[in-house]
C-alpha cells in the first residue's frame, strides 16, 4: 500500500466557469486502499447535486483496477441520475497512468485531458 492524498476537492466558479462543477485533485497511488476514499468524495459531490466532475490525476503515480472500477461506477451513477460528465485530467508527462488507461480501454470510455483548462473547455462545450 502506497501513499495517497486528496489534495483538494474544490473548484471556484471562476476556474470552472460553472457552479455545478466539482474538482477532485489527487496525489500518490490510487489503489485498493485509496479507492474507498475516492468513491466517498465522488458520491459526496453527486449527492450534493454536482453532475460535472473533473478528477485531476496529474500527480497520481499508479492506478489499479479497483480505482478504475470507481471511475466507471461514477460514470454509471451519473448516467442513472439523468446525465452529467466525468472528465479526467492526466498530464502527458504521466506516462505510467496513461499507459494503464490505454491498456484497460478507459481512454475510450472516459474523456482524458492534459490540463484542467482542457477539461473545463470540454464541459463548456457539452453545455
Amino acid at each position: 500500500m502506497g501513499s495517497f492524498y486528496i489534495i483538494s476537492d474544490e473548484a471556484t466558479v471562476e476556474e470552472a466557469g460553472r457552479a455545478d462543477v466539482a474538482v477532485v485533485a489527487m496525489s500518490g497511488e490510487l489503489d485498493y486502499a485509496a479507492s474507498p476514499q475516492l468513491r466517498q468524495r465522488i458520491d459526496g459531490h453527486l449527492e450534493a447535486g454536482r453532475r460535472r466532475l473533473v478528477l485531476d490525476l496529474s500527480e497520481v503515480t499508479f492506478i489499479d483496477s479497483t480505482a478504475i472500477g470507481v471511475l466507471l461506477g461514477a460514470v454509471t451513477r451519473l448516467n442513472e441520475a439523468g446525465g452529467g460528465a466525468l472528465e479526467i485530467v492526466c498530464a502527458d508527462e504521466n506516462a505510467r497512468v496513461l499507459r494503464i488507461f490505454a491498456i484497460t480501454g478507459i481512454d475510450s470510455m472516459i474523456a482524458l485531458h492534459s490540463t484542467r483548462e482542457e477539461a473545463f473547455s470540454a464541459l463548456a462545450v457539452a453545455g
